[in-house]
């Protein structure tokens, strides 16, 4: 999967929903966003690992309890916005099945499948 930024990536994020605070900070290159609710309990995650004009999406992820309220496209958009501040222009994420889901309805396209493999 990719993207390209461009005029319509570079927006306000979405507002944090009622219950929730995200937090964003960037730290040697990589960015990072994470969505607490008010207590303080994780809701939902992501980073980027921005590499000039490229970025890599990974660990993107909501808690299954805060699911399907807008957390995950919350965490996509404030990580595109701070690598596009940052002058990148294409990314590729790094994810699960599940995240492929999340991708596309943010505007990212399949260009070819990836296959993940773990060595013990």
């Amino acid at each position: 999967m990719s993207t390209t930024l461009g005029s319509a990536h570079a927006e306000a994020p979405p507002a944090t929903a009622d219950g929730y605070r995200l937090d964003t900070w960037t730290r040697a290159g990589v960015a990072r966003a994470l969505v607490r609710t008010v207590d303080g309990a994780f809701a939902a995650r992501g980073q980027v690992a921005i590499t000039g004009r490229a970025f890599v999406v990974d660990q993107a992820e909501t808690d299954p309890a805060h699911q399907r309220r807008g957390l995950g496209s919350l965490v996509m958009q404030a990580l595109v916005n701070i690598v596009a501040e940052q002058g990148a222009v294409a990314g590729v994420p790094v994810a699960t099945p599940e995240g492929r889901a999340l991708h596309e309805t943010v505007g990212w396209r399949v260009l070819a499948p990836l296959t993940g493999a773990m060595r013990s």
